[in-house]
């Protein structure tokens, strides 16, 4: 069985190029990443391609663009062009009408017939870009999974009709809507095309949403997201599952930092992931090793402490 991959989304900041958080970047290879989800923060530069030579030097590779809303017209072409500019093969919707009503961007749930037709929309779209060896994968969140139609749920609904989309199974998200992650990776098969690892702990956090009480009282509740390996996720289980489905990365997410910073979160969430067995020491051979920085303020004090302090 091969080892999967650390990757990471988010823990930048936001609204910066490139050149702004290339120390940043330099840090998390250091530490072990070896793929940050979303590359269009290269084509938010006007040297992409330097910048992304910069990256495959520290071990560091894209692994997708955002897939815009399937509303827009032009999608597909927009995805083929950015795609080709730094090289990737994935295009990531993370979101569409389910989440947009748990989060508050609109004040109706959507009903069957709207899924429907946006489901329709994506796996056209799906279609176009596999032409282009361009694969396109849906993110969940945890309202998929609790929002039914017919009797099933708005999740079943999308992959029982989406011949061509493929799915990027959040596990954290997927656990807090009470599915069991690794359960749902085997039910999708070849539909699965990534994972994203996220972890929460008892207690919720309030959420203002849109600021209707009365409209939010649903949707204010929202995880105590954690540290991976700190919290209820079965985190061992899910990643062993992934990398026999021979999935390439475990990506790391958390929506929101709640003791530690960025980077410290990171630190522990790969020092964690790789206690499990499943994940690859980076780079095999190389010049960085897990435990030395070559900037003295960020060099990890020790295993135990980012796996049990």
């Amino acid at each position: 069985m091969k080892k999967l991959k650390a990757g990471f989304i988010g823990f930048l900041p936001a609204d910066k190029d490139f050149d702004q958080v290339e120390e940043i970047l330099k840090n998390y290879a250091e530490i072990g990443y070896r793929g940050i989800e979303l590359g269009d923060l290269l084509l938010q530069s006007p040297a992409p391609c330097e910048n992304l030579k910069k990256m495959k030097e520290w071990g560091m590779e894209p692994l997708c663009v955002m897939l815009p809303s399937v509303t827009d017209t032009g999608v597909v072409q927009k995805v083929i062009r950015d795609a080709g500019k730094i090289g990737v093969k994935r295009a990531a919707s993370f979101g569409g009408c389910i989440a947009e009503y748990r989060f508050g961007m609109r004040p109706a749930e959507p009903d069957y017939d709207e899924l429907m037709r946006e489901v329709e929309k994506l796996n056209i779209i799906a279609k176009e870009l596999l032409q282009e060896g361009i694969i396109t994968s849906f993110h969940n969140h945890d309202m998929e999974f609790l929002t039914f139609y017919r009797g099933e749920s708005a999740f079943e609904h999308m992959v029982k009709n989406s011949e061509y989309l493929k799915f990027e199974l959040d596990c954290g998200w997927a656990l807090y809507a009470h599915r069991d992650p690794v359960l749902l990776m085997e039910e999708l098969g070849d539909k699965l095309c990534a994972v994203h690892i996220k972890d929460w702990g008892y207690g919720n956090v309030a959420w203002k949403g849109t600021g209707n009480e009365k409209e939010d009282s649903a949707r204010r509740a929202m995880p105590h997201f954690t540290t991976p390996g700190t919290g209820n996720l079965p985190l061992g289980a899910c990643l062993g599952k992934a990398a026999q489905m021979d999935i390439d990365y475990a990506i790391i997410e958390q929506d929101f930092m709640n003791y530690n910073n960025d980077q410290d979160t990171l630190r522990g969430a790969y020092l964690n992931m790789k206690e499990t067995g499943y994940v690859d020491e980076f780079p095999e051979g190389g010049k960085y090793e897990v435990g030395k920085s070559r900037n003295r303020r960020n060099r990890l004090w020790s295993d135990q402490h980012y796996l049990f302090g």
